[in-house]
């Protein structure tokens, strides 16, 4: 019997092996491998490619009449701006990267479009965002800063821990999460999701990408789960944001309750994130069941932590499912720590 080689390195990438096709495809033809990972985004994941060709299609200044005079805007990058990168693999991480930034750009500018053609005046002492939650449904915000309070205050109610990857970047951080509060968290839950959901259509792209079935997978294992893992990190924020709310500002936190564009699009978001999660794992179940009946590899979960030995090598690579904040999260995600705003139900 061969011993199995486990290569250990340090990060969320656990092991990589020798001859492990990490960067296949590589070209010099950038432009052909570009056009490639449009295609492939097209064909895969025809909500992500409505949504880039949504935001394409706003002018690059806008206008609106707001309620103090007119209020201007322009776009802050090209609708490919982010897409770089030299081989197909490259690309599709950061198409999904294009995809997170261009939800947030997307937010922005629309609401001029939609002020306009609905007759309404933005208003600078509102949060105001427009969702795209899909190409026939989306969601338009607009609540007064006044009843938000920024996410630093929710630093004295977390625990060293508790604060995760994502902590210092979005409750301590200089984000649209202080000075919009729950609608900036919202808007990175609403970002996060439209990424998440890009990278779990990928599957196929990235074993094309790789030029086998087992690297493909593994691929799109490890370039999904800290993505995936952002779910868990949001949904602990904005719980303690509302908590927190309810909590020192039950005015404002009966305002937000009342206010059904907010609970309509943090509800069908979240639910749909969720969703995404148990899809995720499932296809995780499926794809490993696959690879070995077909004798082409030997995949399997030692925890959260996925293993992968192609069948003509003798090492064995591993990436975390999740990240470890997961792990960090779920615990107190799942005690009673939220009953005051389940029983509102928020959730």
């Amino acid at each position: 019997m061969k011993a199995i080689l486990k290569l250990i390195f340090p990060g969320i990438v656990i092991g990589l092996a020798w001859n492990y096709p990490y960067y296949n495809n590589v070209t010099d033809e950038f432009s052909d491998t570009k056009e490639w990972v449009k295609n492939a985004t097209k064909k895969y994941s025809p909500d992500s490619w409505d949504l880039l060709m949504q935001y394409e299609s706003l002018p690059a200044k806008q206008e609106a009449k707001a309620v103090n005079g007119i209020i201007a805007t322009k776009k802050s990058a090209g609708t490919f701006y982010y897409l770089k990168g030299r081989s197909r693999t490259d690309l599709l991480s950061s198409m999904a990267t294009s995809i997170h930034e261009i939800a947030h750009g997307y937010c922005d500018q629309n609401i001029f479009r939609y002020a306009r053609e609905k007759g309404l005046k933005l208003d600078m002492d509102k949060a105001e965002e427009f969702f795209y939650y899909s190409p026939a449904r989306s969601f338009f915000i607009s609540f007064p800063l006044k009843s938000l309070f920024p996410s630093r205050e929710l630093i004295p109610d977390i625990p060293g821990n508790l604060r995760t990857f994502r902590f210092d970047t979005y409750i301590d951080g200089i984000t649209s999460t202080q000075p919009e509060g729950i609608i900036g968290l919202l808007n990175e839950l609403h970002s996060y999701y439209l990424e998440s959901k890009f990278c779990f259509e990928m599957l196929e792209p990235y074993k094309e990408a790789e030029g086998s079935d087992a690297s493909g997978f593994f691929q799109w294992v490890y370039h999904s789960q800290s993505k995936m893992t952002a779910f868990f990190e949001f949904d602990f924020f904005i719980r303690e944001y509302l908590l927190h709310m309810k909590r020192e500002y039950p005015a404002e936190y009966k305002e937000l309750r009342n206010y059904r564009p907010f609970i309509e699009a943090y509800s069908a978001i979240r639910t749909s994130y969720k969703e995404l999660i148990n899809k995720y794992l499932q296809k995780i179940n499926i794809e490993m069941a696959s690879l070995n009946a077909s004798g082409k590899a030997e995949v399997n979960l030692e925890g959260n932590r996925l293993w992968v030995r192609e069948a003509n090598s003798d090492a064995s690579i591993g990436t975390l499912v999740f990240s470890a904040d997961r792990e960090t999260l779920i615990p107190v995600l799942e005690s009673n720590h939220y009953q005051e705003i389940i029983a509102d139900r928020y959730f």
